[in-house]
């Protein structure tokens, strides 16, 4: 009879781990389904990030060359300043990569450069085709331009240190430039180097109201300015960025009527 009792205890026993084996497995596989839905959820968010990224560099760039369409559409209506921003933005780039600045750095002041004129879509074609000389009133108008354009992108915020750049690319660093008459080293970088750019295209770019000068003139000139108002080490760079960017398949650069 306690052999019959002991058997009955094992059996029962035996069914009890039983169900306790077959509980902790169906929760395994339940914990196992669990996980791979959890890293399919995972792998689905990261590919959701990489669609989001992806759709908003798309979306970047097409704001952007919309923006430069508009600079290149303003440009086009003189023949003077055709290609300026590109020859100015191919020109910084250079200068900006001899200074041994990041590549992603040296991409956003070209970018700014190529958009540093856009705010003279807010300017009078009169004023900008003018052959003699602007009067005081309308240099107050011209030199609105680097804020205009600075209003312009800068909704962008993807573009904030190009925006930066495009409302300083006329200061001079005796405090003579506009539209905030800054400073030395209180001018940011990336517009010192578009300014040197800037003038160095608009001097050997014909204007209606002179000839261009020669690329050794321009550069004679320049370098008078070098440490007074324009940053001396960018305009030492300044000879080999030309011909860097006078090779077969550099950057061309572009124009404003820069003073």
């Amino acid at each position: 009879m306690a052999a019959e009792v002991a058997l009955s205890q094992a059996l029962s026993y035996a069914r009890d781990l039983k169900s306790a084996y077959e509980s902790a497995r169906a929760r395994e596989k339940e914990l196992g389904q669990a996980n791979e839905r959890l890293r399919n959820g995972y792998q689905q968010s990261l590919q959701y990030a990489v669609d989001l990224k992806r759709t908003y560099g798309r979306l970047q760039r097409a704001i952007f060359q919309s923006l430069l369409g508009l600079a290149n559409a303003l440009e086009a209506k003189d023949p003077c300043t055709s290609g300026h921003s590109t020859r100015v933005a191919g020109l910084a780039r250079q200068l900006a990569l001899g200074m041994d600045l990041p590549r992603s750095t040296a991409e956003i002041i070209a970018q700014a450069a190529l958009l540093h004129d856009l705010g003279k879509i807010g300017v009078p074609e009169s004023l900008l085709r003018k052959a003699g000389p602007l009067t005081a009133d309308e240099w107050e108008i011209m030199r609105r331009h680097p804020v205009t354009g600075a209003q312009i992108v800068a909704p962008l915020e993807f573009f904030d240190d190009g925006a930066i750049i495009v409302r300083h690319h006329h200061e001079r660093l005796d405090g003579s430039g506009y539209p905030d008459g800054l400073t030395g080293d209180g001018i940011p970088l990336g517009a010192r180097v578009v300014a040197v750019a800037d003038v160095y295209d608009a001097l050997t770019s014909g204007r209606s109201y002179r000839d261009g000068f020669t690329p050794e003139e321009a550069l004679q000139l320049i370098q008078r300015e070098s440490g007074r108002t324009l940053d001396a080490h960018v305009v030492a760079l300044l000879p080999d960025a030309i011909e860097a960017t006078s090779t077969p398949g550099a950057d061309d650069g572009a124009a404003d009527r820069s003073v």
